[in-house]
């Protein structure tokens, strides 16, 4: 099995010299992880899955949470199969404020001190996937409602998907005067959706000509021979179509990552999180069959970044902040047809047909509204779109993260990996029951993905915010002269109970360490990456059990220059991650 003590939020340093032959360090381009060895770490943690929890909404006739239930009323089915609740915990949230671990002037922490689980709501504004145009009318929704609906019982926190990652405007606040100052102060920013309605297709026939007698020669064709201008449009038209179809498929994936960091940020807070993403759109399948693999990820990606939500503990509610949007026009559907009868050529018609076949020209904002309930559903939120009724959407997602249940039961190995559905009932009439609608289970035979360490490392140090699935407190130490440069002297802390052993195979434990130092251009000036992978003795067990893990090195920097440093530590058994940004000048 493997042994995971307890843990506490609020971290504390820890004094254990790094005495288990840590290797020397290397530098980060060079440092290949032993990709057998990683995955044989990976494997023996598959008894973690086993073990499901299931948050849990109950509510009555009017919408009203209900109280006091016990295990014997509810049901659980997991594919169909009727599973024994081993516990019920009914939780509330209290509103006390979360604090930043206290430190001095040469420490930094990712952690926060919050034992007890908080009302959170993250209010995240989507500026990957808003058009420019809609995103004054988001923030003028949200400052209307911040004025008014507040719930002093509430935190609230406010960030930003952005093409670089999210950003966190302001955190863990019941004030509305200063969400809305912060809301305020959020700049718009072009996207692929702007360009389309900037560039309008075919809207420059000569410079459509010109472009396309260019082509004509490179290929050995008649440059003179190239189209009409209507012919020239269209293909402008379509050429233009896959660039932004390509912009799309990266943004896609940006999407992802914005959800798989703010997991990370927010996992040290205990509790459920509703995050509320106001958005107008999803641009994965873009009007397609919804169940079909979508563009520009991957069902890896989609698992990665549910396994991450439900990990943190956050549910989803995402929010159509364009309110109520027309359905397909009249126009589309005669431009389409059109186009099938006057295209003369029989393989661009069968192209057209097929591209019906695969619901390209079904309505995009009934594909994004699918996309926006399965989101809500696999994370146990709710979506909001064809309402305009903001008070609700945050009166619900702050009573949903306040008073819940959380329902554990142990599962079998079945064989059958992927994804395993979920149904929750509760034995009261007119009571509702709102539960995610399922989970990953994955098969603990099959090798791990040996690119998923780097893709963790990578996002963490590309990150600006802190993860905090690790807790981690850091203290500057000495400065001493190096040549040219200084060498600054650091310790990072891992608290006692928090790094995993696998007891059955020799007590082995693996962390790895990783910590780069950036200039004011972001620029990479100097790194550390180290791996501790051993088979601890019992002394040594003892002492890690009761004390933690310490990690002492130094970063060689040229002096009276500022950097800013990332530290990262991931449990190579667990697939966890924690991370802190700090900032460093050097006199």
């Amino acid at each position: 099995m493997i042994m995971r003590f307890s843990r506490s939020i609020i971290l504390i340093a820890i004094a254990l010299c790094a005495i288990f032959g840590i290797q020397a360090a290397s530098a980060l381009q060079g440092n290949k992880p032993d990709q057998s060895k990683q995955q044989s770490n990976e494997a023996t943690l598959s008894v973690r899955t086993h073990l499901v929890l299931v948050p849990v909404i109950v509510t009555d006739k009017r919408g009203g949470h209900v109280t006091g239930l016990k295990a014997e009323d509810f049901e659980v089915k997991e594919d169909g199969s009727a599973q024994k609740i081993s516990r019920l915990d009914e939780l509330t949230a209290d509103a006390a404020k979360v604090q930043p671990s206290a430190g001095g002037p040469k420490t930094f922490s990712n952690g926060e001190v919050a034992d007890h689980p908080k009302k959170l709501e993250i209010i995240a504004l989507d500026q990957v996937n808003t058009p420019f145009a809609s995103s004054g009318d988001g923030r003028r929704t949200l400052v209307e409602f911040l004025a008014k609906n507040v719930d002093a019982n509430t935190l609230l926190a406010l960030v930003t998907f952005q093409h670089n990652g999210p950003r966190i405007i302001h955190d863990f606040t019941s004030d509305p005067s200063v969400l809305i100052a912060a809301v305020k102060k959020v700049e718009s920013s072009l996207n692929s959706r702007d360009s389309r309605a900037l560039d309008t297709p075919g809207d420059n026939s000569q410079a459509d000509l010109e472009a396309l007698q260019i082509t004509a020669l490179l290929n050995g064709s008649d440059a003179g021979n190239v189209g009409t201008p209507a012919q020239l449009s269209a293909l402008a038209r379509a050429q233009r179509a896959q660039v932004d179809a390509s912009r799309q498929s990266q943004e896609a994936l940006i999407t992802l990552e914005n959800f798989q960091q703010l997991a990370q940020y927010f996992r040290g807070v205990p509790g459920r999180k509703s995050l509320i993403w106001a958005s107008t759109g999803f641009p994965f399948s873009l009007g397609a069959n919804p169940q079909a693999t979508t563009r520009g990820s991957t069902n890896d990606d989609w698992q990665r970044t549910f396994q991450m939500l439900t990990d943190a503990n956050i549910a989803v509610y995402p929010v159509d902040i364009g309110g109520l949007l027309p359905g397909a026009s009249a126009n589309t559907i005669q431009q389409t047809d059109s186009s099938l009868i006057t295209s003369g050529n029989v393989a661009a018609r069968s192209a057209q047909l097929g591209s019906m076949e695969r619901g390209e020209y079904t309505d995009p904002t009934v594909g994004r509204h699918d996309t926006m309930r399965q989101v809500a559903e696999m994370t146990g939120g709710q979506p909001f779109y064809n309402s305009n009724d903001g008070a609700e959407l945050f009166h619900r997602a702050g009573e949903d993260a306040g008073q819940y249940y959380v329902l554990a039961y142990y599962t079998k190995d079945t064989g059958k990996y992927g994804w395993r559905k979920l149904a929750v009932k509760v034995d009261r009439d007119g009571d509702k029951v709102r539960a995610r609608s399922g989970f990953f289970f994955n098969d603990p035979k099959k090798e791990a993905d040996p690119n998923t360490p780097l893709k963790d490392l990578k996002m963490a140090l590309s990150s600006d915010l802190n993860f905090t699935s690790i807790p981690l407190r850091g203290e500057w130490q000495q400065i001493e002269p190096a040549g040219s440069q200084k060498k600054v002297h650091f310790t990072l802390s891992v608290p006692a109970g928090v790094a995993s052993i696998d007891t059955e195979h020799e007590n082995h434990i693996s962390l790895e360490f990783l910590v780069v130092a950036t200039d004011s251009k972001g620029k990479n000036i100097a790194n550390i990456s180290q791996r501790y992978d051993a088979k601890l003795p019992p002394e040594g067990l003892a002492q890690i059990q009761t004390q933690g893990v310490e990690y002492a090195n130094a970063l060689a920097l040229a002096p009276n220059s500022s950097y800013t440093v990332h530290f990262v530590v991931r449990d190579n058994l667990r697939g966890t991650m924690g991370s802190v940004v700090a900032p460093l000048k050097v006199e």
